[in-house]
């Protein structure tokens, strides 16, 4: 698809020689791509594939940033740049998923959210998440065992401690966006220990585990549950068990 796209592209030397000049002539297309036309359009998917750091990250940013571009751009070349050298265009890249409509794209995107590198994942977490922002797409048993798993993982080294706290937090929240309740209820031992270890984590992971153990039919889940409503040492994981408990765990 990018390639496709690409070969209606002109000359490479037609761009401004600097890369900050091509992120500006990005920017100003993204004010107002209309005026600017189709061929213009095709400028800022080309400045995914740029030579520049800065160039990649601000194509994707206008990309994602831009609603006319929700319906004009497909979530191919976004896709691409979730494995990116540069972390800025990875995470631009997968902000940018809101673009899409197309459901399928959320299994495009899933391989990178398992991915081993600490980055790569963190990207595919946060893509996951936005991909899943404006379609209906339900993740089948195996795959929520994959993406729990990939959340363990998280916490096998400190190597990538900022990506891996990302890919946590985003992992949880594509998880609540796309599992299905009646696999949720009936998640095993282990994912629910996952759940239950996360209760420690920081707040906003801490919240999200103690809403998903909430919806596990399961003594280990409420359990965890009530000890961390009566005892956590943060007040808003203890409020986040209580209402999770409220809400059909207890």
């Amino acid at each position: 698809m990018l390639r496709r796209l690409l070969s209606w592209l002109g000359s490479a030397d037609d761009r401004p020689a600097e890369p900050a000049d091509r992120a500006a002539r990005i920017r100003e297309i993204g004010r107002d791509p209309l005026a600017h036309g189709h061929d213009a359009t095709q400028d800022v998917l080309a400045g995914l594939s740029d030579e520049s750091p800065l160039v990649r990250t601000t194509a994707a940013e206008v990309l994602g940033s831009v609603e006319v571009y929700h319906e004009l751009v497909a979530a191919d070349p976004l896709v691409e740049r979730l494995d990116d050298p540069e972390r800025s265009v990875r995470l631009a890249a997968a902000e940018a998923l809101t673009v899409t409509t197309d459901a399928t794209v959320v299994d495009d995107v899933l391989p990178y959210a398992l991915a081993d590198d600490p980055g790569v994942r963190a990207a595919g977490a946060v893509g996951l998440y936005h991909a899943l922002s404006r379609v209906t797409y339900e993740f089948a048993p195996a795959q929520v065992e994959a993406l729990f798993d990939a959340f363990a993982a998280t916490n096998a080294g400190d190597a990538g401690a900022e990506d891996d706290a990302l890919a946590r937090e985003y992992l949880l929240s594509a998880i609540a966006r796309g599992v299905a309740a009646r696999d949720l209820s009936a998640l095993d031992a282990d994912r629910t220990d996952i759940l239950v270890t996360a209760l420690d984590d920081t707040i906003s992971v801490s919240g999200q585990a103690a809403a998903l153990l909430g919806q596990v039919d399961d003594e280990t889940a409420r359990t965890a549950l009530r000890d961390a409503r009566e005892s956590h040492a943060d007040e808003r994981v203890r409020d986040a068990a209580a209402e999770a408990l409220t809400d059909g765990a207890e």
